[in-house]
């Protein structure tokens, strides 16, 4: 059975409302989760989400993050980017850093087990929420990430003072330190990948902002997806092109190739569904930190 903040001994009472406030409870929650990010300055009173299936565990954070891990001196060496050999006094060696990230998340349940995890996220989709399920200890289900754990609180302040209970869990990636042997050019591209990777992962929570705020359509949303998406393809042919089975470039190709279906998951949707679209991009913001934490570990291990 799943434990939860004040049991799950809720009365029925409670759980059966009348339809129309469930249907105001959830309307209200709909606003909640589009407007977040602008810490629900205009909300007013929510009706009290209340499902049987909900159970927070006070668990602040990831416990199998690494974030302090740093890959030392490890030797990054490349060939040139064409087929001619190239003497050593063509090569430069340089420092590469690949950054430590962190995200402070709003999670809204926990479950024991996987079934009812799934059926809370489904809801929590429906709403506008990333209902993203992480599998530690518990089945988390998270509604969306921010950079900074001030905004994670706030928006957990409001949840709470309109009745919503729900937890700010962090998430945390290791960070590396590494040596690179290459052309000019490589070690320009490889720098490059990095920075770029991270930069269009940054730029998800600034359009969830926009995009939930009016700023942008979702019709723009999906077309910024689409041309964010291109441009990784672009650099994930080139990291390609430079791969020679050394296991750092290897996982750095695999991690821009994972965040390519993951915009290809959102690109799927219908560009005039708000809702979705805004879900989509809040679920992918903590797949693509998710996914970095995996090649992280994978190279610093």
């Amino acid at each position: 059975m799943d434990r939860g903040r004040g049991g799950m001994d809720m009365r029925y009472s409670r759980i059966k409302k009348s339809q129309s406030k469930k249907r105001y409870a959830k309307l209200l929650l709909v606003v909640l989760l589009g407007f977040v990010i602008l810490y629900l300055a205009f909300a007013g009173t929510l009706g009290k989400f209340v499902s049987k299936l909900i159970s927070p565990i006070f668990n602040g954070e990831d416990q199998n993050k690494v974030p302090g891990n740093k890959l030392d001196d490890q030797e990054l060496t490349l060939p040139d980017k064409t087929s001619d050999p190239v003497s050593d006094a063509e090569k430069i060696t340089d420092s590469l850093k690949a950054e430590a990230l962190v995200m402070y998340t709003i999670q809204m349940g926990a479950f024991n087990n996987s079934e009812n995890a799934h059926a809370y996220a489904k809801e929590l989709k429906s709403l506008g929420g990333a209902a993203y399920i992480l599998h530690d200890n518990f089945y988390r289900v998270l509604a969306i990430g921010f950079q900074s754990e001030e905004d994670a609180k706030k928006v957990r302040k409001d949840l709470k003072a309109n009745g919503m209970e729900s937890h700010v869990y962090k998430l945390a990636t290791a960070g590396a330190d590494m040596k690179i042997i290459a052309t000019q050019y490589n070690v320009d591209a490889i720098k490059s990948a990095y920075e770029i990777w991270e930069e269009k992962y940054l730029s998800l929570e600034k359009l969830v902002f926009q995009l939930d705020s009016g700023a942008v359509s979702s019709n723009d949303a999906y077309d910024i997806i689409n041309a964010m998406k291109s441009d990784m393809e672009d650099k994930r042919d080139l990291l390609a092109e430079l791969n020679t089975n050394n296991m750092i470039l290897s996982g750095l190709v695999t991690l821009y190739d994972r965040a390519c279906e993951s915009f290809d998951k959102i690109l799927s949707l219908n560009s005039s569904d708000k809702l979705a679209i805004s879900a989509e991009i809040k679920y992918t913001y903590i797949e693509m930190l998710m996914q970095y934490k995996e090649y992280m570990e994978s190279i610093t291990r």
